[in-house]
């Protein structure tokens, strides 16, 4: 009952599922309890570096940042040591000692003391800001993250307002220092919360305790990982190093808009600076939460990655020039929120995301070179770039705000690359995605048509297995063989194939002659287009067509075993011939013939020969289960001059289903725009019975034809038909029509890839299936069939 209150409650700020309440309350708490601490270590941080040394050194505390480097080693290293659990439980106590000997190492006055402090404060942040987002990134896929980012990232958030208000309204001059009991209480409960966490995800995955945890027979290499390794691996990445190269310029631009705002308030603010501080970060952050809550899932969720990746760096831009032409208080306070609150909410939540689809050998090895090390790397080189500025613009006491102004410029110029990087690694994000969703199978009929030359394969299966039953018809068949050029050294050898086989005397033997006088004997063997130019020319002799036309009236009036081989043999000879062949009229008692090895030899003429008197025939064959694949193949022969009648045949009720579902087949074999748009026709005139084989068609046609023209609003209402099916009947046969229709109008991989893994119907294949349709089809169409696609997945679970 509480547990469904619980859920309730939570379902009216956030798209929360039944079993997620725990462990988002929990990371809510969890990113609270470390961010509030350091919104007080900030604060006291400002105030006490600001007061000894003054805004002009700022540059040397950013350069500072290098020294993070010797703790992204140190926490490589033991992340390879040690659990995620322990890892986090160590850092935290080591921070909870630390505060506590600042506590005693403030009040003295020392000057080496605040730039320790400011180096520890860095420290401080990386480390549990990182630890955070490798927790959730072990724990959710991408939808899951999608949903609920925006609030347990807001938990971090109210922890910062909280931090700055516990600053504001308990700092007292030059007694600062005493803030950091607060840290000590706030950390000593983070523990407890990082505990429960961990005992959640034992129950819900089944890992060990002590966290998420490297298969063993990878430890090996893990235990080897280091600064080097986790450089490597970003190194060798390019999706990788296009986050990489997004987090050094969000870097630099920060400590350009940090040491703006703080060169003006130190100006205009000489008194309680850590009260001022913590006021200020706390307001920031009252607009930072409620973005957060209220508006970064929607905009995740609506937008994808790409539009919450570009509104930080558009708002710093207009801020940038703002300052450069007022650097007033107004402005660098402005700015200074603008920065803090965007990056702590939708940048920070679209950031993270990024990463969920890198697999986890990746991941927490790139985290920790670019979140720990070049996050603190890049202030070092905006300190780096603030001193050449401070160089080549020296201050002026007539100007005195015209380093700002200067640093503004620069900054701007900065944003702009920094959008640019932005735009590529959102697109590189679904191609990342992409490689998540491997590719397992395909459509059958694509792969033998990649895999083999069926025409020819079955050439050579006929002759094998003509050469038992007539020598006449083998020796046929290699010449159909030769004819076509298919007479390789490779079939020749499969098929016992010796140059003396192909002779004139096996089309003798049809016209009852012991020998033709053109016999190619071994000794005479002639090239193979010599041969095959002399028997073209005796089967158009007048004469032969005559005995042809004698041999075949006697051979079709026989019956008995031979007289089925004799057809077949006079079958062949037809389909040797040209069109114009008085003979050509003899197929249609052939096709007629009750065999269907007969049948077969005949509707191969027929396919050669093309003409529309033999469609009807052909058509009868397809209700015949041993013949209706060959009748398909010659139908499909025709092309684009017989799609007329056969949309009659199709949209004909009377005539047998197994022709009209036949016929549905053949069209797709041929396979044009044309047949395409009939099929389009076919499907809006309610044709119930064929739904799913004209869909079929359609989506066979498609893999073939990836320009295929058809009608996106014609498709969409084939949609809506199969959705509203879908939910009357539950059919998953609606799903997979479903995605044969998207396929015709969006990328037909990317939907087959989808499809795939909603299959596998997994929690991540789904997850991550549903998160490429979501960069791949439009939210109208979206917000059709994802309803479907979760029953669906939700009904037939599997894990």
């Amino acid at each position: 009952m509480a547990k469904n209150r619980l859920s309730r409650i939570l379902s009216r700020v956030v798209d929360i599922k039944p079993g997620e309440e725990r462990i988002a309350l929990l990371l809510f708490s969890y990113f609270f309890l470390i961010t509030a601490p350091f919104m007080i270590i900030k604060s006291v941080r400002d105030a006490a570096y600001l007061d000894e040394l003054g805004p002009d050194k700022l540059p040397y505390a950013y350069a500072t940042a290098f020294l993070v480097g010797l703790v992204v080693s140190f926490h490589s290293k033991m992340q390879a040591k040690l659990s995620r659990y322990r890892l986090i439980t160590f850092s935290l106590l080591f921070f909870i000692l630390t505060s506590f000997l600042f506590f005693l190492l403030l009040p003295k006055g020392w000057v080496w003391v605040p730039v320790v402090y400011w180096m520890w404060a860095n420290v401080f942040v990386v480390v549990t800001i990182t630890q955070f987002w490798m927790v959730v990134n072990d724990i959710f896929n991408p939808r899951e993250a999608k949903r609920l980012i925006g609030f347990f990232g807001s938990g971090g958030i109210l922890g910062g307002i909280a931090g700055g208000m516990l600053a504001a309204f308990f700092a007292r001059q030059n007694e600062t220092h005493e803030l950091l009991i607060f840290i000590l209480a706030l950390l000593v409960i983070c523990v407890f919360a990082e505990r429960a966490i961990f005992i959640w995800q034992k129950k819900a995955t089944g890992l060990a305790f002590d966290g998420a945890q490297k298969p063993p027979s990878k430890r090996k290499d893990i235990e080897q990982a280091g600064f080097k390794v986790c450089f490597d691996t970003v190194r060798k990445d390019g999706y990788l190093k296009l986050l990489a190269a997004v987090v050094i310029l969000t870097g630099i631009v920060a400590t350009f808009i940090d040491w703006q705002s703080k060169n003006i308030i130190a100006e205009k603010i000489t008194n309680n600076r850590a009260s001022f501080f913590g006021k200020f970060n706390a307001g920031l952050l009252v607009f930072s939460f409620l973005f957060q809550i209220l508006m970064t899932s929607n905009l995740v969720k609506r937008f994808g990655i790409r539009l919450p990746l570009l509104i930080y760096p558009a708002i710093l831009i207009l801020c940038s020039l703002g300052i450069a032409a007022w650097p007033f208080l107004f402005f660098a306070i402005t700015i200074k929120g603008s920065d803090k609150s965007l990056s702590y909410s939708v940048n920070q939540s679209a950031r993270e995301l990024l990463y969920i689809p890198v697999s986890p050998e990746k991941k927490y090895e790139a985290k920790t070179f670019i979140d720990m090390f070049l996050n603190r790397f890049s202030k070092t080189t905006g300190g780096a770039i603030l001193f050449g500025v401070f160089l080549l613009a020296p201050s002026s006491s007539e100007n005195p705000s015209f380093r700002v102004q200067i640093v503004s410029a620069v900054s701007a110029c900065f944003l702009l690359a920094w959008i640019f990087l932005n735009l590529k690694v959102s697109k590189e994000y679904v191609g990342t995605v992409k490689e998540k969703l491997g590719r397992e199978w395909e459509r059958g009929d694509r792969i033998v048509d990649r895999a083999m030359d069926v025409e020819t394969a079955k050439l050579v299966f006929d002759a094998l297995e003509s050469k038992n039953r007539s020598s006449d018809l083998y020796a046929m068949h290699l010449y159909d063989l030769l004819k076509k050029d298919k007479l390789t050294p490779e079939i020749k050898k499969l098929v016992g194939y010796e140059s003396d086989e192909i002779r004139v005397a096996s089309l003798g033997v049809l016209m009852e002659a012991e020998e033709s006088p053109w016999t190619v004997h071994p000794d005479e063997e002639l090239p193979p287009e010599v041969l095959q130019k002399e028997i073209q020319e005796i089967m158009e002799l007048e004469s032969y067509q005559h005995l042809m036309n004698g041999f075949a009236d006697k051979v079709i009036q026989e019956k008995g075993p031979d007289a089925e081989t004799a057809k077949m043999e006079l079958a062949k000879a037809i389909s040797l011939m040209d069109a114009g062949s008085p003979l050509a009229g003899r197929l249609d008692e052939l096709l007629r013939d009750e065999s269907s090895l007969v049948g077969r030899y005949a509707m191969e003429a027929a396919a050669k020969f093309k003409a529309r008197e033999y469609v009807p025939l052909l058509i009868r064959k397809l209700t015949d289960p041993l013949s209706r694949e060959d009748a398909r193949t010659a139908l499909e022969k025709y092309g684009p001059k017989i799609i007329g009648m056969l949309g009659d045949y199709l949209g004909d009720p009377a005539e047998p289903l197994v022709v009209r579902e036949a016929v549905t087949s053949v069209l797709a074999g041929i396979g044009t725009p044309d047949v395409a748009e009939f099929l389009l026709q076919a499907l809006a005139e309610n044709q119930e019975e064929l739904q799913s084989d004209l869909i079929d068609a359609l989506d066979k046609i498609r893999s073939r034809t990836p320009n295929l023209p058809v009608s996106p609003e014609a498709v969409r209402m084939l949609i809506v038909k199969e959705v509203v099916r879908y939910a009357h009947e539950k059919k998953p046969s609606a799903v997979i029509n479903i995605f044969k229709l998207l396929g015709l109008v969006y990328s037909h991989e990317d939907i087959f890839r989808a499809y795939q893994n909603i299959q596998v119907r997994t929690k991540d294949s789904v997850a991550y299936a549903l998160e490429l349709l979501d960069y791949t089809i439009e939210k109208e169409m979206r917000d059709l069939i994802f309803p479907v696609l979760e029953d669906f997945t939700a009904a037939n679970k599997t894990v």
